[in-house]
């Protein structure tokens, strides 16, 4: 009858539960002290970048932006072509008073090999004031003519000539005042490639087709051989088969095979020797066969009639024109 019932108000005696709940305060804690701590850091770093930044850029804009011995005041111009020195400067986009750190040379680089006519152009800055350029220009071998409509003069059917190099690359015709006069003159007269209305062409890239990339190749083996001395070569043909058809500007037509070109070009050279020892003058010449090679001369009487249209009348010193 005396024995008590447990007061509400007594603290339990689990030493373990206490032990427990400590534990996970603790761990609160400093899981909460090291975020603190992070992103305080964080903060602070960001702080710091924010500063280095403007004080870098306030430099930059000072001391280097803005800083006028360093302004572009020289273009050193140095180029294997026919490209005015005042085009490429305007191709590479900057202007004298253009600071010399402002830009990426790689940029400018790319800038003028975007011409059809530079094959390759390497930029160095020479500190303090010039840029100094240096370009490898394409060289025309040959040309096309391709059928195209003029908007200029009302939708008219016209003749769009191209130029191609060594390696088939497109080429526009330049404008009439960008090239000097007798340089257009000369490009006017290579070899035209003709029976190209099967050939994609596109300025800049090159020719895919591998007959007419064979005629290309064909133009510049020529022009390598001593024949370009003594022959002009006003159009080759793309056939249809694998070869090619040569006109001259004397009359000769001459088939040649899509590869061996020097060989076929020494022969071919033999042949015109013969030809002058017999007095004979070459019309036709088939060297797509190794073994045989059919030739055609030109007649005798065609030749009288050649030599008398050009022979010089006599003067005569009895009768004198008033």
């Amino acid at each position: 009858m005396f024995a008590s019932t447990p007061s509400p108000f007594k603290v339990s005696g689990d030493s373990q539960a206490i032990g427990l709940g400590v534990e996970r305060r603790q761990r609160r804690r400093a899981f909460l002290r090291r975020t603190l701590r992070w992103t305080t850091s964080l903060l602070s770093i960001g702080l710091v970048w924010w500063m280095f930044q403007g004080g870098l850029q306030w430099f930059l804009q000072t001391f280097v932006w803005s800083n006028q011995a360093l302004a572009l005041k020289r273009f050193q111009v140095k180029s294997h072509g026919v490209i005015p020195q005042q085009l490429l400067i305007q191709w590479t986009g900057l202007k004298p008073g253009d600071n010399l750190l402002a830009f990426h040379l790689s940029e400018i680089k790319r800038n003028l090999e975007l011409s059809p006519f530079v094959m390759e152009a390497t930029v160095e800055r020479l500190f303090p004031e010039t840029l100094r350029i240096h370009v490898q220009e394409r060289q025309p071998v040959a040309r096309v003519r391709l059928l195209k409509p003029d908007v200029r003069h009302g939708g008219s059917i016209g003749l769009l000539p191209l130029l191609m190099d060594a390696e088939g690359v497109v080429m526009p015709m330049p404008e009439e005042g960008e090239i000097p006069r007798s340089l257009t003159l000369k490009w006017q007269q290579l070899p035209e490639i003709v029976n190209v209305s099967e050939v994609s062409f596109q300025v800049g890239q090159s020719v895919d087709h591998p007959v007419f990339r064979a005629a290309v190749q064909w133009v510049s083996a020529f022009q390598a051989s001593v024949l370009s001395e003594k022959i002009q070569i006003e159009t080759v043909h793309v056939t249809q088969l694998d070869q090619l058809e040569v006109h001259t500007g004397d009359g000769q037509r001459i088939l040649f095979a899509l590869s061996r070109f020097d060989e076929q070009l020494a022969k071919w050279h033999q042949v015109m020797d013969y030809g002058l020892r017999i007095g004979r003058r070459l019309a036709f010449l088939d060297l797509t066969i190794k073994n045989n090679v059919p030739i055609e001369w030109f007649s005798e009487d065609g030749l009288q009639a050649e030599e008398h249209q050009h022979r010089i009348p006599p003067i005569d010193l009895n009768h004198v024109d008033v």
